[in-house]
C-alpha cells in the first residue's frame, strides 16, 4: 500500500490547474471517443465511402493520447478514468438527442427516453471499452517500453 503525506498532496493554484487540464483533457479524448463509438454504431450517418471501422479507429486514437497526453502514469489513469466516462456520456447523449431536437411531445418523450438509453448501453459499452481500453494499455505498454 502507497502512503500518503502532506508532501505528496498538491495545494494551491497548482492544483485548480491540474483539475483544470485534468477535465480538459479528458472531455477532448472522451468526446472524441464517444462520437467515435455511436458512429460506429449508427453507421447510417457516416459520409459515404467511410466505413464503420474508421470510427473505430478514432475510438482508438483517443484512447491511445489519453495516455501520450498525460504527464505521468497516475495522472494517465486519472485521466483515462474521466475520459472513459466523459465519452460514454456523450455517446448515450448522441443517441438520445433526438428527442429533445425533434419536436416530441413531452409524454411520448418520457415513453421513448428508457428505451432508447438502454439500446445505447447495451449497444456501445462493449466496442467502446474493448478499442478505448485496448489502444490505452497499448500504448502504456509501448510508452513503458520506450521509456528509458
Amino acid at each position: 500500500m502507497a502512503e500518503h503525506t502532506l508532501s505528496t498532496n498538491r495545494f494551491g493554484s497548482r492544483t485548480t490547474r491540474y483539475r483544470l487540464r485534468l477535465l480538459a483533457l479528458a472531455t477532448l479524448t472522451g468526446g472524441v471517443a464517444g462520437m467515435g463509438t455511436f458512429m460506429y454504431i449508427k453507421e447510417q450517418l457516416l459520409p459515404w465511402g467511410v466505413e464503420p471501422t474508421w470510427a473505430l479507429v478514432l475510438v482508438g486514437l483517443a484512447g491511445a493520447y489519453t495516455h501520450f497526453l498525460a504527464e505521468d502514469l497516475a495522472e494517465s489513469i486519472s485521466l483515462s478514468l474521466v475520459a472513459v466516462v466523459v465519452g460514454f456520456a456523450v455517446h448515450v447523449g448522441a443517441w438520445i438527442a433526438p428527442l429533445w431536437i425533434l419536436s416530441y411531445p413531452p409524454g411520448a418523450r418520457d415513453l421513448v427516453l428508457r428505451g432508447m438509453v438502454g439500446r445505447a448501453v447495451t449497444s456501445g459499452i462493449l466496442a467502446y471499452l474493448m478499442t478505448f481500453y485496448g489502444s490505452y494499455f497499448g500504448a502504456v505498454l509501448v510508452g513503458g517500453f520506450l521509456e528509458p
